[in-house]
């Protein structure tokens, strides 16, 4: 829509995980050098962190993109699944036929699939996206995996990919065992002032922008504040910038402009300031609520607090979007279709969290 107006050969803060467009900051490149060396040296299990749009899937294409032809690569991002789901997703994402074989036979199947790579040197990596929704169970079947081994060599190499949750759930008591299998961890943070300038200048760049100045000083300020130098927030501001600089014939993209995005938003409900939801309990059908057996301190009673506190803005945030859907300008569908995410992630979160202060109080966990 504003491409040819302001001479852009495509969008250039589009938010899908394009590797063309990954801005290598200090913390991406240390990731990157960190996932190049696990690679190389064949590390056996690799995780990396990160805040929600802070980059880890477009990280990850750009590493795909750059693995050299001898290795297989296995991608997983759909994880609210079973251990035996797991096994066969990770079947046919290395194109085994599976169908109709339990999940012993699926292992074998795979067994026989990585053995038969490394006898053609080639090297087999598992890459798991969104790792914070697997379950302990399912990660337990990670492990078993990684068991599948000659006497000197990984025969499969595996990268866990997921938000801040992950590093939560790796504390548990049943997963030390997979905690100890972990060769590299590393963390994704936010840019820093300097780097969200020069992030808006490079995807511009990439782009074929005519000037690397279209958002002025001010503007620039705004939006690392409202941000937080998340990627993911930068280019939904940014774009939506570009879309008001448009409609307006605005030939640079001024500090008032950003002001009315985050407003706008932020009254329609869709902004939220690159806050990270609670972290997910999961296998809850299956094992209670692993809670500190020493009591829990004042730290995680304002942790819980934190918790339900982010679960009310977040429903306030929802009533909001009732208020405004009658009236807003952003399109129906695409609003219906966020409020029932919103909705099904506060609910939830709620539940989770409820169970937690329930079990704790029946355990007797918490402090007087």
């Amino acid at each position: 829509m504003y491409e040819s107006f302001y001479g852009f050969k495509e969008k250039p803060f589009n938010i899908l995980p394009d590797p063309d467009y990954l801005f290598m900051s200090k913390v991406h490149e240390n990731v990157y050098t960190h996932l190049e060396y696990a690679i190389m040296e064949s590390k056996g299990f690799v995780v990396v962190t990160g805040e929600i749009g802070s980059g880890k899937t477009t990280l990850i294409n750009y590493l795909i993109d750059k693995i050299q032809q001898d290795v297989q690569i296995g991608l997983i991002n759909q994880t609210y699944v079973s251990p035996n789901q797991f096994i066969k997703m990770v079947c046919q994402d290395f194109e085994l036929d599976v169908e109709g074989l339990d999940k012993a036979e699926m292992v074998d199947r795979l067994h026989e699939f990585l053995l038969a790579q490394f006898a053609d040197n080639e090297r087999v990596i598992l890459i798991v996206d969104e790792a914070q929704n697997l379950t302990p169970k399912t990660m337990e079947e990670l492990r078993m995996l990684s068991n599948l081994e000659t006497e000197k060599h990984h025969l499969i190499q595996m990268i866990l990919v997921g938000q801040p949750e992950l590093k939560l759930k790796l504390q548990r008591k049943d997963l030390v065992q997979f905690v100890q299998r972990i060769t590299v961890n590393c963390h994704l943070n936010g840019l820093n002032k300097e780097e969200v300038t020069d992030y808006i200048k490079y995807r511009l760049t990439v782009a074929g922008a005519k000037s690397l100045h279209l958002f002025d000083e001010g503007a620039i300020d705004l939006i690392y504040r409202y941000s937080k130098g998340i990627p993911r927030i930068i280019n939904v501001i940014c774009d939506a910038a570009l879309v008001y600089g448009f409609a307006d014939s605005l030939h640079t993209i001024e500090k008032a402009v950003i002001e009315t995005v985050v407003k706008e938003r932020r009254e329609a409900g869709l902004f939220t300031s690159g806050e990270t939801p609670p972290p997910v309990l999961s296998d809850r059908a299956e094992s209670e609520v692993d809670m500190p057996q020493k009591g829990m301190s004042t730290q995680d009673m304002l942790d819980v607090h934190r918790r339900l506190k982010m679960i009310e803005n977040r429903l306030e945030g929802l009533d909001q979007r009732l208020t405004m859907l009658a009236k807003t300008r952003w399109d129906r569908d695409q609003i219906v279709v966020e409020l029932f995410k919103m909705l099904k992630s506060s609910m939830e979160s709620r539940v989770r969290t409820l169970i937690n202060i329930q079990q704790s109080r029946k355990k007797g966990f918490f402090k007087k």
